[in-house]
């Protein structure tokens, strides 16, 4: 006699449907709402139990980012005059969706440049210290910054 509720013991059939699930647009949080299906409070914890099962679920979100990529298409495409401030929250929320779930794929591109004063090259200043003339508090602060750079670099 099957045991009655929600499945709680890991197993790859339930994992398997849960990936497939996820890869043909569902979210977890809807999957998980199936009574067949564990809650996500069970998911979360083989996230951290099944190693492999976590990664397959990272690549079903991302192919799940793809699904919403194309559903922002065919919306977009039913956009009329009538429907436009509808279609427009739609596709928002979807590309958010999106670029929350594959950031590398779907997410906004940053760029850092470092400058110098007014655009300009960056400028490098030597300094000489003479630790002869620091306090000993200061010399030792002086030699365990060096080691610590030396460790770093070697």
């Amino acid at each position: 006699m099957a045991k009655a509720g929600r499945p709680s013991t890991y197993s790859e059939k339930t994992a398997d449907e849960i990936v497939q699930r996820m890869i043909e647009g569902e979210s977890l949080t809807a999957i998980c709402k199936d009574e067949r299906m564990p809650p996500r409070v069970t998911v979360y914890a083989w996230f951290d139990k099944h190693p492999d099962f976590y990664a397959r679920c990272a690549r079903a979100r991302e192919a799940l980012a793809d699904y919403l990529v194309d559903e922002i298409d065919e919306i977009a495409k039913s956009a009329t005059k009538d429907n436009i401030e509808q279609v427009k929250i739609r596709v928002s929320t979807k590309q958010w969706r999106a670029m929350k779930m594959a950031p590398r794929m779907y997410g906004d591109r940053t760029r850092t440049e470092v400058t110098g004063d007014n655009g300009g090259p960056i400028q490098m200043q030597a300094i000489t210290v003479d630790a002869t003339k620091l306090e000993p508090a200061q010399r030792e602060a002086l030699k365990q910054a060096l080691l610590a750079a030396k460790e770093k670099k070697g």
